[in-house]
């Protein structure tokens, strides 16, 4: 069944959800109208269409269908294939040669040399982009000057689109089993998929300090995500933890929205690459503290400030932010493996140069693994390793 089909989607540039759901669409090959609610009438009318006050909102040929969330469900029940009038497909039911799990840069580019090759191959994944689609800024991708994770994603797709991908998007792996020489990959959703391989690309989420109170007041004051939460906070106190790139970039997006912004690292200098340094001392919005940490989180119900300590004389200093953002690196996602595969002390997956994991016949690739350099570039090269090597064993 063919149907014509006019699809908006009502956005905002720094919604990462927004992004998501333009990645998912893009996943599908489907053309779509983004509507910015920043510009003229377009939030008013939005909710007069939909109902909701929050972006992304998805209408298909006038019928809301809400925001990323809710289109990522419709997909996991099989419901939303036929909104845009193509068959939905139980890809439980075939066996496969390869399952790759995660939908990264690792993971795309291992589905494009897995394709290529003419493996019989299942990309499933919970989510869509990884840590990659909420990158304001990417300058360090060869060929890529100057785009943002979000284009750099939709590209990934729009490359795949040329092959024949059967894709699972918004089921979760929660555990690999093995049945003789074969795999079974089961999901949250009940189902048990069978495949020959996997590849594990699963990426990693952002760390936690630890504190007292920081899961209370995750959401009310302590952030996790800069490009999602930054925006709450125009023109007010904040305060950032991590000197590596990404509270560099963390820092300096913030400043941009006219906040007042602490920097803490608990080194003795600054670690992320050395042109961020150079625009976080030179912009006067952004306070450094270095061989210091936060050691505690201020308020009853939500933030309203922390104690930093300096590690050198332990003298501290009380700062009245209203917000805390947290960018002190990643914990890998393997906890759906970690009694199958060897895990390193940061739960990173354990893998030799051919991206072996030990077990024979899963291999894994990118921020999900104990490689050194956690970069796009090079996560994505790791997917194409792995690929590779997966061609040679079934072959």
């Amino acid at each position: 069944m063919s149907i014509q089909l006019k699809i908006e989607v009502y956005s905002k540039e720094w919604c990462p959800y927004c992004k998501k759901a333009k990645a998912f669409l893009q996943s599908k090959g489907l053309e779509y109208q983004e509507i910015d609610i920043n510009q003229a009438d377009n939030y008013k009318v939005m909710q007069q269409r939909t109902g909701n006050k929050t972006v992304p909102q998805i209408i298909i040929n006038g019928q809301s269908l809400g925001g990323y969330d809710d289109i990522i469900a419709l997909e996991k029940k099989g419901e939303f294939n036929p909104l845009i009038g193509r068959e939905s497909v139980d890809y439980s039911q075939q066996e496969w040669e390869l399952i790759i799990l995660g939908a990264g840069p690792a993971a795309l580019n291992a589905a494009l040399y897995a394709a290529r090759k003419g493996i019989k191959l299942l990309l499933l994944t919970k989510d869509i982009g990884g840590q990659v689609i909420n990158t304001n800024e990417i300058d360090n991708y060869l060929g890529k000057a100057g785009t943002t994770g979000e284009k750099l994603i939709c590209d990934f797709w729009s490359h795949l689109a040329k092959y024949d991908l059967a894709t699972v998007i918004g089921e979760e792996a929660v555990a690999i089993e093995t049945e003789n020489k074969q795999k079974i990959v089961v999901t949250d959703n009940a189902k048990k998929y069978k495949t020959n391989s996997v590849i594990i690309a699963t990426g990693a989420k952002k760390r936690q300090l630890g504190l007292e109170r920081e899961y209370k007041f995750t959401s009310k004051g302590v952030h996790y995500c800069t490009s999602c939460d930054g925006f709450l906070y125009k023109g007010e106190e904040v305060a950032v933890v991590g000197g590596g790139n990404s509270g560099l970039e963390a820092a300096l997006d913030l400043a941009n929205l006219d906040c007042q912004v602490n920097l803490i690292e608990v080194q003795a200098e600054l670690m992320g690459d050395q042109y961020l340094q150079d625009k976080v001392k030179a912009n006067s919005a952004i306070t450094i503290y270095t061989a210091s940490k936060v050691s505690k989180l201020q308020g009853e119900d939500s933030l309203s400030g922390i104690v930093v300590e300096n590690k050198a004389d332990n003298s501290t200093v009380e700062l009245a932010v209203k917000a805390l953002f947290v960018e002190i690196g990643l914990s890998a996602n393997s906890n759906f493996v970690k009694d199958l595969v060897e895990v390193n002390q940061q739960q990173e997956i354990v893998i030799n140069e051919q991206n072996e994991t030990g077990v024979s016949g899963i291999w894994a690739a990118g921020d999900v693994t104990n490689i050194l350099d956690k970069q796009i570039i090079i996560s994505a090269a790791e997917g194409a390793k792995a690929a590779l090597r997966v061609n040679q064993y079934l072959c």
